[in-house]
């Protein structure tokens, strides 16, 4: 059996960043990564570009299943917040890059980070087993003093004995990148509860017949959820993304979460699209109404040219059932108000989101009621840390999940360290 002070479950940016930060304080550290790689994840973000944290930082930014979440993730940040990371990655090498708020590494290259984060880690007396994966975790009873010393920890390749455990092992988001929910499971065999893991930050999958119509569209809008009770869920507004199957784009992956959500509890929640959002829906109207006169607009089709793409407006007409090829003078003024009220809130059927394999991040997870904040440690069970998307914390796009993942890691790696004597 092999012996460390602290094991880190997952080699992830959580764990990466929580084995950095435990390594420089003489106790012994191992990372398990069942992946071949560390930080097989970054390379993924901001679309290879990694976004790794950003300037405007609040609690809107920061969501979970409970309201205290928000609170809960901010006052970790003021612990090792944005700043903290940018003079950090810049003492590694990585020199920021900042547009709106957004910091990506200069060269604007994922592999960039993950590369100069693993060569700090080597550079370090840390232990890196990769191709392993932790398979369970047990309390170590000291037989002479009858109480907890640590954990025996089964891997797939063999055992270990450590001080200190902290689980890093993301959630159930991005199976192909090693995230497939087994902390969970390991949590919960000591003693953690679990809040039911769902797809955030993806698209939504649509009851609806015009798809195809659609697909391949980009327009600017705003998207609106809404719960079966009209509840408005949350709305966002940026570049709406038209797919066979539904809606992407970030404005979608926005709400998600909480679609999501509703669905699990078998609601029959809906999205609100707003496809004009610079003009209102009598201006809409009168616009149309003087088309539908003009002779040059033989159809309802001719009509929306020069307000809609064209692949969006045969949906939009679809939607209404009015024909593409209809006469544009026989078009009546209830027909022009019915496609003018659409174009500002069009009524969309959810299906489904996208799922686990689809979305960038996970929602739920362990409470964060049974995490001690000041150090990311279990309140259940001594010795037990967390770090990253394991905990019931999810970010909104813009570099929060990866922020959330350097700071719960770097609270949860120092911490473990200075308790372990």
């Amino acid at each position: 059996m092999d012996k460390t002070d602290i094991l880190i479950a997952g080699g992830g940016a959580a764990g990466i960043m929580a084995a950095l930060a435990a390594s420089g304080s003489g106790k012994g550290v191992t990372v398990i990564e069942k992946m071949p790689l560390l930080g097989k994840k970054i390379l993924a973000t901001g679309n290879g570009k990694c976004n790794y944290t950003n300037y405007y930082q609040s609690g809107e930014c920061y969501r979970s299943s409970s309201g205290a979440g928000s609170l809960f993730a901010l006052d970790a940040l003021k612990k090792f917040g944005y700043m903290e990371t940018i003079k950090l990655f810049k003492k590694y090498g990585i020199m920021p890059y900042e547009k709106d708020g957004y910091v990506y590494p200069l060269p604007g290259q994922a592999s960039s980070v993950r590369d100069i984060l693993e060569r700090q880690l080597e550079n370090t007396d840390t232990v890196i087993n990769t191709d392993e994966t932790v398979v369970k975790a047990k309390i170590h009873i000291n037989k002479k003093s009858g109480m907890q010393d640590g954990f025996i920890v089964e891997t797939d390749k063999k055992q270990y004995f450590t001080k200190r455990l902290v689980i890093a092992t993301g959630g159930k988001a991005g199976f192909v990148h090693g995230s497939d929910g087994s902390g969970y499971k390991i949590a919960k065999c000591l003693g953690h509860s679990l809040i039911q893991p769902l797809p955030a930050l993806t698209s939504c999958i649509l009851d609806e017949k015009f798809l195809k119509d659609w697909a391949g569209v980009r327009t600017k809008g705003t998207v609106s959820a809404y719960n079966s009770t009209g509840q408005l869920l949350y709305e966002d507004s940026g570049e709406l993304q038209f797919v066979a199957q539904g809606i992407s784009g970030i404005p979608v992956f926005q709400v998600s979460r909480y679609i999501s959500a509703e669905l699990y509890k078998k609601r029959k929640p809906y999205l609100i699209i707003d496809i004009m959002p610079l003009y209102s829906t009598e201006e809409i109207a009168s616009e149309l109404k003087k088309r539908r006169k003009d002779p040059v607009n033989h159809s309802a089709g001719d009509m929306l040219e020069g307000i809609l793409n064209n692949r969006l407006a045969l949906a939009i007409l679809k939607k209404c059932q009015i024909s593409v090829k209809r006469v544009a003078i026989e078009i009546t003024d209830k027909e022009i108000n019915k496609i003018a009220k659409t174009m500002k809130a069009w009524h969309l059927n959810i299906e489904a989101t996208g799922g686990f394999d689809k979305a960038q991040v996970t929602c739920g997870g362990i409470p964060v009621s049974e995490i001690n904040g000041n150090t990311m440690q279990s309140k259940i069970c001594g010795g037990l840390y967390f770090a990253g998307e394991i905990a019931d914390i999810d970010g909104i796009c813009g570099g929060y999940n990866l922020q959330w993942a350097w700071t719960s890691g770097y609270i949860a790696g120092s911490s473990a360290a200075k308790s372990c004597y």
